[in-house]
């Protein structure tokens, strides 16, 4: 799936864009150190979330989907099964 251009603004245009990590990663974790650092740290997130076999959904938010080159950091929200136990 494509990832839509960037606005006028420098953001993805509203809605959800659905993209695999793979894509996402291509598109936003290059160029900068900044960039390549925080991705290590979304892939990290990522691979913890599906490890419990009860991710739903994973949803990236904030200043590293944006055209910012030195993103703050990732905003993450996990959605996950109803019988996720977080213990």
């Amino acid at each position: 799936m494509t990832l839509p251009p960037f606005n006028e603004t420098g953001d993805l245009p509203p809605g959800v864009h659905r993209a695999t990590l793979r894509e996402a990663l291509a598109r936003f974790g290059g160029g900068s150190s900044r960039c390549m650092l925080i991705s290590t740290r979304f892939e990290r997130v990522d691979r913890l979330a599906r490890s419990t076999g009860q991710l739903a959904r994973f949803i990236v938010f904030g200043s590293f989907v944006t055209d910012k080159p030195e993103p703050n950091d990732v905003d993450v929200f996990l959605l996950m099964e109803d019988s996720f136990n977080a213990d």
